[in-house]
């Protein structure tokens, strides 16, 4: 972030381990299931500006592109049913405003509590799977949703921070009822 001006860009570039269970209800009322693990790969960029306001608040307005890839996966269920999953695209827009206020908690600390809301869009639609070689489901997540958060980021020095963030997000294809993220950041 340029101090002076407030603008700021972050970038996240991520690896990841999927532990997927697939439960299933049969249209004979029983239910089948199975599991498997695949990778995933995913980068965003998010750029906007910290304004400050009186008394110690802020608002952020923000725009942020991310694109991700997951493995496609063959498995079998215990029914002996086979799912062949194509590889999960996704490349989300955003854009929204986050408000809060900092608070000296000593020591040269400073605690954050904000809030955020925004307005989001999945362009990639092109996410199948197969089940038994001959049936086709969509899994298309695509089209526009909003999206709010709450939560409080702790600056414990210049370079160290640790956040808790809590999220909601409804739309067209998904609603996340809810979502807890833990995290900390290093600023070099």
């Amino acid at each position: 972030m340029d101090r002076d001006t407030g603008y700021y860009v972050d970038g996240v570039l991520k690896f990841n381990r999927f532990r997927n269970e697939a439960k299933v209800g049969m249209s004979d009322g029983t239910r089948a299931k199975g599991d498997y693990d695949n990778w995933g790969f995913s980068a965003s960029v998010e750029a906007g500006r910290h304004i400050k306001l009186s008394n110690d608040y802020f608002i952020e307005p923000f725009a942020q592109f991310s694109a991700a890839q997951i493995q496609g996966k063959r498995f079998s269920l215990d029914n002996d049913m086979q799912a062949d999953g194509d590889r999960t695209r996704s490349f989300l827009g955003k854009a929204g405003a986050t408000f809060g206020r900092n608070f000296d908690i000593g020591n040269g600390a400073v605690a954050q509590p904000y809030a955020r809301a925004a307005i989001a869009h999945e362009f990639a639609n092109n996410n199948k799977v197969k089940v038994n070689e001959n049936n086709v489901f969509n899994n298309d997540l695509s089209g526009s949703r909003a999206e709010f958060g709450a939560g409080v980021a702790v600056a414990l020095s210049e370079k160290w921070q640790v956040h808790v963030d809590l999220d909601y997000s409804n739309g067209e294809h998904i609603e996340q009822p809810f979502g807890v993220s833990l995290g900390g950041r290093y600023s070099f």
